[in-house]
């Protein structure tokens, strides 16, 4: 089969979950032997227009930069374009488009009837950027923008949704959750759990963990808590320094650190300072990629404090492949991924008890964690590829079925 794959973004050119998701399908779906083109935006700096990267060819279209209507139209166009150049006219094998995130759903709006799109929905983009807008400050005129942004975005992905012959989400959460953001859909709804580079997110031998975390800076009683979020208000890292704030005075030897960017940053580094924790807690902002498994290895634990809009969780994912155990609240498809590893590794959303509960725990000693081989194996039998891969193959030949090809 040919699968054309659109997407705004593509790991490990753009950071992201969803931008992993897209460079997995492409490199699995080449692997089994699939041809695989790949419709991207080019990114800064520019990279080459055309690509052969894992099997797969990569073609790129102008970003554009300036305000987001404006790039929105142009970069769709462009896209548009680019899309038509990749169809024929008769598909000489049977094609099928998958589409991630609703971004560029203009850009498929006029692709033919008989080319099926599996659509895959990361999360809803327009309760995504409000929740990401109640971090910034804003005047009441620009609340009122905000409220018109948030309409036309779900109105696009409704649309993107309402096109597609197959929907898959990344947990049953976002499947149960799927009717209540837009009601009445059509299309199936499929769940294919995310995966994780499992050559890349592996455990280190304890003597090598113990030079990472000498490199780091950390002393050998210091117990290291990293968060590796998008600094976004659902991501209930307030919640998170309210509760360490609690912990710190009576644990000096506890450490917090935080990675990534995000709107909340400012707010966050305020009350890093408001609750006396530049001692203890760090920002340390975009980590390489070639830094993430060090890191996880050398922490002690993750924590996943969300409260909303968790529709898989690829750090969490990424920190039990290193064989480091991951505290994550009961808030979207955390308990899907954690209950069945430890009941006890969850605690109740939103609740700065709840978390001080769960770190003074983890802080007494024999911490009451499953250990690091456990969680290394737990993640080896459950967060490969091959389900997101194998669902994406079954749709195509399903939908070729269904829509057969017209040379045929």
């Amino acid at each position: 089969m040919r699968f054309l794959i659109v997407s705004l973004g593509i790991h490990p050119d753009v950071v992201g979950g969803a931008w992993r998701v897209a460079a997995a399908q492409a490199a699995g779906l080449a692997d089994r032997g699939h041809t695989v083109d790949v419709i991207t935006a080019q990114q800064d700096p520019p990279r080459p227009a055309t690509e052969s990267r894992d099997g797969f060819t990569l073609h790129r279209f102008p970003q554009h930069h300036g305000h987001f209507y404006a790039n929105w139209r142009a970069e769709n166009h462009a896209a548009q374009t680019l899309l038509a150049s990749l169809l024929p006219a008769v598909p000489a094998v049977p094609t099928l488009l998958i589409q991630h995130h609703p971004y560029l759903e203009p850009a498929t709006a006029r692709v033919p009837d008989s080319l099926p799109i599996l659509h895959m929905f990361h999360g809803p983009w327009a309760e995504e950027y409000r929740s990401a807008q109640t971090a910034r400050p804003r005047s009441p005129a620009r609340r009122l923008l905000d409220l018109a942004v948030v309409r036309m975005l779900h109105h696009v992905e409704n649309r993107a949704l309402r096109r597609a012959r197959r929907i898959v989400v990344l947990s049953r959460h976002f499947q149960q959750h799927l009717a209540r953001w837009h009601s009445g859909l059509p299309t199936p709804v499929e769940v294919a759990a995310g995966g994780v580079d499992l050559k890349r997110f592996t455990p280190v031998p304890e003597p090598e963990r113990l030079r990472i975390r000498e490199a780091y800076g950390l002393k050998p009683a210091d117990r290291l808590f990293v968060a590796m979020r998008r600094l976004d208000p659902r991501m209930g890292l307030d919640v998170l320094l309210d509760a360490f704030a609690r912990i710190a005075p009576r644990f000096p030897q506890a450490r917090l650190w935080l990675t990534g960017r995000g709107p909340a940053e400012g707010s966050l580094h305020a009350r890093i300072q408001q609750h006396h924790l530049e001692s203890s807690v760090r920002l340390l902002g975009f980590i390489p990629e070639e830094e993430l498994p060090g890191l996880l290895n050398a922490a002690d634990a993750a924590l996943m404090p969300s409260l909303d809009l968790e529709g898989f969780g690829l750090a969490t994912a990424e920190a039990l492949a290193c064989g480091t155990p991951v505290l994550g609240s009961r808030a979207g498809a955390t308990p899907e991924l954690l209950e069945p590893l430890d009941p006890g590794l969850l605690f109740p959303p939103a609740s700065v008890d709840g978390l001080v509960e769960r770190l003074e725990k983890v802080m007494q000693l024999p911490a009451p964690l499953p250990p690091r081989a456990r969680c290394a194996a737990y993640a080896r039998e459950r967060f490969s590829w091959d389900a997101q891969i194998s669902v994406c193959e079954r749709a195509g030949a399903e939908l070729a079925e269904v829509h057969p090809n017209p040379a045929a």
